[in-house]
């Protein structure tokens, strides 16, 4: 429910309850009345002898007292304690006035009616009590019901609405469209690698971000928008409003700008990545079903996307979703299997372009789906968490091949193998990595990890303190891919980073643009050295870039110009 929707809620209620209250108190005044006038009327009849009916005036004597007792059971009954005190003091009135003739007249006449209001006195309190009793249960079972109804429509965790009431929504503005015209988006919100926040810090960390994630989106979205919780970590918006294109981009933009702001808890800073997928009604669903699963669909895409994290819902989406479990279940196969194979890429050393080391390469050629390309199943790894076996049995195969290479080579080369943040912020990462050094008994100088920007999308703290421990074994840190995401020249200064590899699209400035763009190299390189790093050029393909890269002092160079992945039996051969 809205802040517009809810405020006028209560303002009807509120207008009801008056409404209620001020017939209720005319009610109460008018049998006020009445019981008086009953009263008086008793009063006169006895002291002024006003009935005159013989001994039929005792029967009208009889009625008024009869009806006098019905009105204060009445009082009693639907007034609570006011009722039940004007009903006590018009008793006492009634008792007074009947005690006082008796004893003015000297006469035990009157003692039936005395016996009467007492038995009445006694007989209201207890009805009172009991009604007190009751109203505390119907108080109590009312609370409870409140409670269930909030627990129904609500998420507990971060207290705004959840799934149940993300759908009712939809499902009455779907309903709506039916008498008047009503257009709706439905914004799917997730974030990328969060299982890993749970898996490696715990829940609590997890939920308080959880709860930061909900406030800032509850912060940040129009008044007239709902937003809730669907599950985990998936997140939604309800827009009801009439946006445009270009007003709908600005509004996702805002969210996703806010959303990916560091979260800070206690001595940690975490930023995430978010994901976002769309649908409109009615043009991509005409209930609440299908819109949801539109939304879903352009989030799934968004997630396996390497260039949009945010994805508006189109028709041929399906298939790519299709695919993407297909992908998943071809890799799950590939595992078992052991569809996967290995490649070695030489890297040279600039100055005589002697052999500085290896890099492994992962390649797939799958029976149903062909030759893959890692672009393509390593993001859907990454996703799905499979990237952790896969990267396992990547770092155990190639430690072992290089191990056993047949080539005696003039200087001990370098094993670089790529490593995903998955297995980074994975807390038993580093012990796997023991044991595979320790089993296959080879040094840790040997071997440098390769990782990429997308680090700084995770909690760096922890990240970092993971690459200590791997320097610890000897293992030196590249970065791999840079300029290309996250990181900037500043940020190197906080990783214990020993090598860096400038991203092939930097390299092909060389070739095919202005001397202005080609001079984005040289200054990595250079900052790079004043800080102690090496420097690998990837992507190497053309005399004039090798050149380029000596004058501009590149350290290492990797590339098709100088060779292309080779086979553990090709290496054999050509070294």
């Amino acid at each position: 429910m809205t802040k517009k929707s809810m405020s006028a809620f209560l303002k009807n209620e509120i207008k009801n309850i008056k409404i209620r209250d001020c017939k209720n108190n005319k009610l109460f005044s008018f049998l006020i009345s009445i019981y008086l006038l009953f009263a008086i009327s008793l009063i006169l009849s006895n002291s002024l002898k006003l009935f005159t009916l013989g001994p039929s005036a005792d029967s009208v004597r009889g009625i008024l007292a009869q009806f006098q007792i019905i009105i204060l059971f009445y009082l009693t009954l639907n007034f609570g304690v006011k009722g039940f005190t004007a009903a006590l003091i018009l008793n006492i009135f009634s008792f007074s006035s009947i005690a006082a003739n008796m004893i003015i007249e000297k006469t035990i006449l009157y003692l039936p009616g005395v016996i009467a209001y007492t038995t009445v006195l006694i007989i209201m309190y207890f009805i009172y009590n009991y009604q007190q009793e009751i109203n505390l249960k119907v108080e109590e079972l009312t609370k409870e019901k409140k409670k269930l109804k909030y627990m129904a429509y609500y998420d507990n965790l971060t207290e705004i609405a959840n799934r149940e009431m993300i759908i009712e929504r939809l499902d009455y503005l779907s309903s709506m469209s039916e008498s008047e015209s009503i257009n709706y988006k439905l914004i799917f919100i997730d974030f990328k690698n969060f299982k890993k926040i749970n898996e490696s810090w715990g829940y609590e960390i997890g939920d308080f971000i959880l709860q930061e994630i909900a406030a800032r989106l509850h912060k940040n979205i129009n008044e007239n928008d709902l937003t809730g919780r669907l599950g985990g970590d998936e997140f939604a918006v309800v827009v009801q409003r009439e946006l445009s294109q270009k007003e709908l981009k600005r509004y996702i933009r805002k969210i996703k700008r806010e959303l990916e702001k560091p979260y800070k808890y206690e001595n940690r800073e975490i930023i995430l990545s978010s994901n976002f997928g769309i649908s409109s009604f009615p043009e991509d669903g005409k209930n609440s079903k299908e819109i949801i699963r539109s939304a879903d669909i352009a989030m799934y895409k968004a997630k396996n996307s390497m260039e949009n994290e945010i994805e508006y819902f189109a028709k041929n989406m399906e298939k790519d979703v299709v695919a993407g479990v297909q992908m998943e279940d071809s890799l799950k196969k590939a595992i078992q299997n052991e569809e996967f194979h290995l490649l070695f890429q030489p890297q040279y050393k600039t100055d005589g372009k002697k052999l500085r080391g290896f890099e492994a390469l992962i390649r797939w050629h799958s029976p149903e789906l062909g030759t893959i390309s890692p672009v393509r199943f390593i993001p859907v790894a990454e996703q799905t968490g499979l990237i952790k076996k896969i990267g396992n049995w990547v770092i155990k195969t190639a430690i072992y091949k290089f191990k056993n290479m047949k080539t005696d080579f003039k200087d001990e080369p370098v094993l670089s193998i790529n490593i995903s943040v998955v297995q980074l912020t994975d807390p038993d990462f580093v012990d796997q990595v023991k044991d595979i050094i320790t089993k296959e008994r080879i040094d840790g100088f040997k071997l440098e990890f390769e990782i990429t920007e997308s680090l700084f999308i995770s909690d760096q703290e922890y990240v970092i303190d993971v690459l200590y421990k791997l320097k610890e074994l000897g293992i030196s840190i590249a970065m791999d891919d840079f300029g290309t995401g996250y990181a900037s020249l500043s940020y190197l200064q906080h990783i214990p980073l020993d090598v860096l590899k400038i991203d092939k699209a930097f390299i092909d400035l060389i070739s095919y643009k202005a001397d202005h763009e080609k001079m984005m190299v040289p200054p990595i390189i250079e900052m790079a050295h004043q800080w102690g790093i090496k420097v690998v050029a990837e992507g190497v393909e053309t005399v004039e870039q090798l050149h380029y890269l000596e004058d501009h002092n590149c350290d290492y160079l990797q590339g098709f110009l100088l060779n292309k992945p080779l086979s553990e039996f090709q290496i054999t051969r050509v070294f």
